[in-house]
């Protein structure tokens, strides 16, 4: 039997607001507990000028136990 027991995911978004909407999401949500989440903001530069800026987060998610996992844990990845 397999156990998924956590993982760390990297989303690329526009905002720092955007970043404090997914820690929101994230640490709602009940399928995991949310144990480390971090952001740094990159900039886009072309010829030494800045034209565009995003945030990069990473978050690590625990879906169970590692010595007693309970739970067996489905996870889908969607492409928008």
């Amino acid at each position: 039997m397999k156990y998924l027991i956590s993982s760390v995911d990297t989303y690329r978004v526009g905002t720092v607001t955007e970043v404090e909407q997914l820690h929101a999401e994230l640490k709602d949500d009940p399928n995991f507990e949310l144990v480390s989440f971090n952001y740094k903001t990159k900039q886009i530069k072309e010829k030494k000028e800045v034209v565009d800026e995003y945030c990069l987060v990473q978050a690590k998610k625990v879906f169970a136990d590692e010595k007693y996992p309970e739970v067996q844990v489905n996870i889908m990845y969607e492409v928008e």
